[in-house]
């Protein structure tokens, strides 16, 4: 099984599974999982077991709530039937995406686990907005993360090169030919939420903006309007982002974060934009780094107003007038602009997103073997701008570090699975129960296993 479970027994015996078994949801909650696990046991055995809801009897597979359980905790029990308890919806999916790594023919082994992950968020990103990425691959990437226990599915919805994301309320920003529509949106949250997947959309900005600033010139733009720079002075460019966000929010509904991204910024425009100079001279705004601390600030009052917690990509340096609220989360990528010990020290909640090995970026990446060796405590980088150049940074294990992510960025819609297929469980391993002592040698024997299961999960 992949991840290791924290604490697993399997003892003698086995269920079979056969045309009178049933899966028994406890509750109705619990029904649209019932049916997808049905389609999953269909396609891995070629039996056909029924929904249902009532009390399970012989040979029935049943999942069932706990509300006295942690929200990701979950247990598996195989004897008479296969029992799976957890203590959310999410959970109980990861206890039966087990149960699928468990299936041997149509025989469970007779088990018992108790399980949950060390890491509370375990995620991927997928960059849609310069490759454009179908809608079969995206649900085929949610299957790679629902057998894997990975939690977040991170969408680049917008770029430079396009937006992605279509706007009821400002319909022009919708790139041509390269964005999805609010029906696939729809059937894709609800393929990734019926899975136990949450949808993690990402709104890019301040920089990396040019295709919002062309498609909204008036509202979000510099004056005069130059660069692929919002502008962080204009009233227009916090409604316009606030409406947009809460479209985006309405969309994704599962997740609790927002991604405003908040990377690689260039802040020249905003030294010749007459609004950004008459703004930071009326409020006291020494320079742009400070102007660029502001925007985050506001950013982030606006995504609180919609429920959600804010995360950005390390951006900001560690120090400044403007204080950046603890409340953001950070994604950490460079080890450059802010190091992990620092942005720790700061206080500030950390997903690990360590360029190397974490980045699949079509000929640059790591293999599954590297990422086995690495942990969520530690970054690396291959290029000698990053302090982490030669001399990865190790921080201590802390509750800080909630987790990492695996970005795949600028990969072709065919190349975006075989890609990640290998290297998502080793992340999610690492992430799990990364004290379970278990050898590189051991993970790939297990991965045969699993890897088939996948290939017929997707076909």
């Amino acid at each position: 099984m992949i991840p290791s479970p924290a604490h697993s027994v399997i003892e003698s015996g086995s269920l079979t599974l056969g045309p009178r078994s049933r899966i028994v949801a406890a509750t109705p909650a619990l029904g649209p999982l019932a049916k997808v696990l049905a389609k999953e046991i269909v396609q891995l055995t070629g039996l056909q077991l029924a929904p249902a809801q009532g009390a399970p009897r012989e040979g029935d597979i049943a999942v069932a709530l706990d509300a006295a359980m942690a929200a990701e905790a979950y247990e598996l029990t195989v004897g008479a039937t296969a029992a799976v308890c957890g203590g959310s919806y999410a959970a109980v999916a990861m206890g039966t995406a087990t149960l699928l790594q468990a299936l041997r023919g149509r025989s469970l082994p007779h088990m018992q686990v108790q399980d949950r992950p060390v890491a509370s968020y375990r995620g991927l990103l997928i960059d849609t907005a310069r490759r454009w990425h179908t809608l079969d691959t995206l649900k085929k990437l949610v299957v790679l993360c629902r057998l894997y226990k990975i939690n977040h599915m991170q969408l680049h919805l917008t770029d430079d090169q396009s937006f992605t994301f279509p706007s009821r309320a400002y319909p022009a920003l919708a790139t041509p030919d390269r964005h999805y529509t609010l029906d696939q949106i729809a059937e894709l949250e609800s393929f990734a939420r019926e899975r136990g997947v949450a949808i993690l959309p990402e709104l890019e900005m301040p920089g990396h903006a040019a295709a919002a600033v062309g498609g909204l010139p008036s509202r979000v733009a510099c004056e005069p309007s130059t660069g692929n720079v919002l502008c962080p002075s204009h009233e227009q460019t916090y409604e316009t982002m606030d409406t947009l966000i809460g479209e985006m929010c309405q969309a994704f509904p599962a997740s609790p974060y927002f991604h405003i991204g908040a990377d690689e910024v260039n802040k020249k425009p905003w030294e010749s934009c007459t609004r950004c100079k008459a703004f930071m001279a009326q409020h006291g705004i020494e320079n742009t780094e400070e102007l660029y601390r502001h925007f985050i600030v506001r950013m982030n009052e606006i995504v609180k107003r919609h429920g959600r917690k804010m995360i950005v990509w390390e951006g900001f340096a560690k120090t400044g007038k403007i204080a950046i609220p603890t409340d953001i989360t950070v994604m950490i990528f460079e080890s450059y602009y802010n190091l992990p010990p620092d942005v720790l020290a700061g206080g500030y909640p950390v997903i690990n997103a360590s360029w190397q090995p974490l980045y699949v970026v079509n000929d640059r990446n790591w293999t599954p073997e590297h990422i086995y060796g690495w942990n969520m405590y530690r970054w690396e980088h291959w290029f000698n701008i990053s302090p982490a150049f030669e001399n990865p940074i190790q921080v201590p294990p802390t509750n800080q570090i909630i987790g990492a992510q695996m970005c795949a960025w600028e990969q072709p819609d065919e190349l975006e699975l075989p890609s990640l297929r290998h290297r998502v469980p080793a992340m999610a391993e690492r992430l799990w129960n990364p004290q379970a002592g278990r050898t590189f040698a051991d993970f790939e024997s297990r991965l045969k296993d699993a890897d088939a299961k996948l290939d017929k999960l997707l076909a």
